[in-house]
């Protein structure tokens, strides 16, 4: 069933019951129909049905308390924060958050695929009745949940979604607020040293007031809500860690940079690049050994720890404008 809340007393509702057809208009008086008992809300509706016989149907829906804002006006210049919706940021809550925009006929895709995109990292997710998300779309905004020391924000680059969180702290950032769940819907692409281990780390030093990881398309802030005099900022790097290097360990990592890192093209010509050659060119090094893929502007590396006293083989990887991919050195020693 399809609800349209309007501002005014009215509520109009088109439906497909099964065994009674489709109504084609129905009006529906939100204060003599309409009543919410715990979570739920209830709708008891006079319908005109297709075949004319009249009925009346009680209709029960999660109950979401929307509060009051202007009209979408439909400019596209910068973001608003049009709706707020009381509900906990978990699946019940964005799926009815979506159904109700959609049932009044939102048109911006961005923001119901940035919902979907939310809805599958905080699926029963532990912070959801701590925590506030917004929601960000082509040119409207919606918050869901209260919270005021735990928001994460949900919005689209490069077709992929991307997900920034700010958490607040009492008086200096310490190493204690910093905690792993705040890192949990988020796979982390540094596997030498995770952005969760280098955020303990940077909060060692005493007065941090604010400290800002980024980590591919997530990043975490946390901050002291007075204004701040200085800011301790990281970047991860793309690095993973094979020991020993193998064609499979080098395919789970094709798979994550696909689901991950989907627009980086170049890397992942790089990577198929490489695992081509452990495929067909003997005495392929397994460790001791360091690959680095340049591509779209990033590098990643493919590292195998030392496990004697030799000294470490590197090779790069490069995408070239004549050549294509190319490594060089181009060929290995025997390892």
């Amino acid at each position: 069933m399809k609800v349209s809340l309007h501002s005014g007393n009215e509520t109009e509702l088109q439906a497909d019951a099964e065994g009674l057809g489709i109504f084609t208009c129905v009006s529906v008086r939100k204060d003599t129909h309409c009543w919410s008992e715990g979570n739920l809300q209830h709708w008891f509706i006079w319908a005109d049905i297709c075949f004319r016989r009249p009925v009346y149907i009680m209709y029960s829906l999660p109950r979401v308390e929307v509060e009051p804002i202007p009209a979408i006006t439909g400019q596209k210049a910068g973001h608003t924060l049009d709706r707020k919706f009381k509900v906990d940021p978990d699946t019940e809550g964005i799926l009815s958050v979506k159904s109700e925009l959609k049932g009044q006929g939102c048109k911006d895709s961005v923001l119901l695929s940035n919902l979907d995109f939310a809805e599958s990292i905080f699926r029963h997710h532990p912070l959801s009745k701590a925590m506030s998300l917004l929601v960000k779309g082509e040119w409207q905004c919606v918050r869901i949940g209260s919270a005021e020391d735990i928001i994460y924000t949900i919005t689209s680059e490069n077709n992929q979604g991307r997900l920034d969180g700010c958490i607040y702290c009492e008086d200096d950032v310490s190493e204690s607020d910093i905690k792993s769940i705040h890192f949990s819907m988020h796979s982390c692409q540094d596997e030498i040293k995770s952005c969760f281990a280098q955020a303990k780390e940077a909060v060692n030093a005493k007065n941090v007031e604010v400290v800002k990881i980024a980590c591919n398309r997530f990043s975490l802030t946390y901050a002291i809500r007075a204004t701040p005099e200085k800011m301790v900022t990281i970047k991860t790097n793309c690095r993973f860690k094979l020991a020993p290097i193998s064609v499979e360990g080098l395919l789970e990592r094709k798979c994550w940079m696909a689901k991950e890192k989907a627009g980086c093209k170049g890397l992942k010509a790089g990577l198929d690049h490489l695992i081509n050659k452990y495929l067909t060119v003997p005495d392929a090094p397994k460790s001791n050994c360091k690959f680095i893929i340049q591509g779209d502007g990033e590098i990643a590396e493919i590292i195998s720890p030392c496990v004697s006293n030799k000294p470490q083989e590197q090779f790069i990887l490069m995408n070239t404008e004549y050549t294509g991919i190319a490594m060089y050195p181009p060929s290995w020693g025997k390892s």
